[in-house]
């Protein structure tokens, strides 16, 4: 599996539990929830993304 499914997985689940918050608290929290839970997924994988790695970047200060 490659991270575009990966993330079509991750997203698709997503938005069905924001769609039961949207049947219980409304469409505005949904759509928060979406964007924070999403945003919080990019960070982490832009953090965590193994072709960036930090050695890489202070190699090329030396």
């Amino acid at each position: 599996m490659n991270t575009l499914e990966q993330r079509i997985t991750i997203y698709s689940a997503l938005a069905l539990v924001c769609s039961a918050v949207s049947a219980l608290a409304g469409p505005a929290a949904a759509i928060w929830s979406f964007i924070q839970m999403a945003a919080v997924i990019e960070l982490l994988y832009v953090l965590a993304h193994p072709a960036h790695t930090h050695t890489d970047s202070f190699k090329s200060i030396k």
